[in-house]
């Protein structure tokens, strides 16, 4: 079997694909935290990385800009439309729907009593139609179900689905867009909803929670030959990162570092805008066609390689834990490699061509 090398879908865009691998990462182990610092001699990481999940509104603002430049002026029909959504299905939906059977056959050996695993509010039962389609962090679920990472591809598909509404907006000026991004920040910021800004919003309308961000990518894209004029984005980029990981270990507020997050992404615009390569960003940006693979088949392994193994039969703590948790953060790459090449790859083609001619 000839296996391909990995390569960016466009040299147009390599600084936002480096910070999507790296993004990718973050959020890997931001779920693995939990096994980090269970002897309590980590603390100082463990208070870093809590605010890795803000990662995710970057990936809203890389999507919103990545919709932008493919699809400005392209809506113009609904043929064309529905054609846009089936490619976005075609892309979203094979991973997301076989994972989501993973922990449904979980949950079914924990009901068998072949497993010790029982979570009534994360393998609800109710919960698998709006998962399938693609509902679920649009407030008709009751907590984060399945795999419980999916309601971002949730949120995502919600932006995809209003996507010519947005066009319409973007259609007004850079400065509109911008404009109802930050119109949109404050909004959910004054809207109460229990006691967790909208940052922390997942099953509980993180549909909402993307819209800021996937706004601000729109308008970056606007805006991205004067975002090219900021001199040296791509270091700043970088330093800017680094920034974020230090504001984060000293306790910044969550939403300082959200607009922190935003910043990024915006050095990341404008450095591909200027276009500068090389360095670090060139080489990081073909692993970025794993990011997606990484996001959704990470919890299996924090499920059955961590918990189950690590923890449940092995017992492990302190240090032997964290190299189990550096252990399975490597081989996700191998593995998120085979899923797009040997998966992800054929059922999207198979699925974007449902109803279409052949030539």
């Amino acid at each position: 079997m000839r296996l391909p090398p990995l390569k960016p879908d466009s040299d147009q865009m390599l600084h936002l694909d480096a910070l999507r691998i790296v993004g990718a990462v973050m959020i890997v182990v931001f779920h693995f935290n939990r096994f980090i610092n269970l002897d309590g001699h980590w603390q100082w990481a463990d208070d870093t990385i809590k605010t890795f999940s803000l990662i995710v509104d970057l990936f809203f603002l890389i999507s919103g800009y990545v919709m932008a430049a493919i699809y400005t002026g392209r809506l113009t029909t609904v043929a064309k439309y529905l054609d846009f959504l089936q490619k976005r299905v075609a892309r979203l939906g094979p991973l997301h729907w076989a994972t989501m059977l993973v922990f449904i056959a979980v949950a079914a050996a924990g009901a068998a009593g072949w497993v010790q695993d029982s979570d009534p509010r994360r393998y609800d039962v109710a919960c698998i139609v709006p998962n399938i389609l693609f509902v679920h962090a649009w407030g008709v679920c009751h907590s984060q179900t399945w795999n419980f990472v999916s309601w971002a591809i949730s949120a995502e598909m919600g932006m995809y689905l209003i996507l010519p509404l947005l066009f319409l907006l973007t259609a007004r000026g850079p400065w509109v867009t911008l404009g109802a991004a930050l119109l949109s920040i404050v909004v959910l910021l004054q809207t109460p909803h229990g006691d967790r800004p909208f940052h922390q919003w997942t099953w509980d309308y993180g549909v909402l929670r993307a819209v800021p961000g996937f706004l601000i990518g729109m308008a970056a894209f606007q805006l991205r030959d004067r975002l090219a004029r900021i001199p040296r984005p791509n270091l700043l980029m970088w330093l800017l990162l680094g920034a974020y990981l230090v504001a984060s270990w000293a306790g910044t507020p969550r939403t300082a570092l959200l607009f922190v997050v935003y910043a990024i992404g915006l050095l990341g615009v404008a450095a591909d805008a200027k276009g500068v390569q090389g360095g670090v960003s060139q080489r990081l940006a073909p692993w970025a066609q794993l990011s997606f693979s990484l996001y959704l088949l990470h919890p299996i392994a924090l499920k059955m390689g961590l918990a189950w193994v690590g923890l449940g039969m092995w017992n492990l703590n302190g240090d032997l834990m964290r190299l189990w948790v550096l252990f399975w953060v490597v081989a996700l790459f191998p593995i998120a490699y085979l899923s797009l090449v040997l998966f992800e790859r054929p059922a999207r083609d198979w699925m974007a061509g449902l109803g279409k001619k052949q030539a």
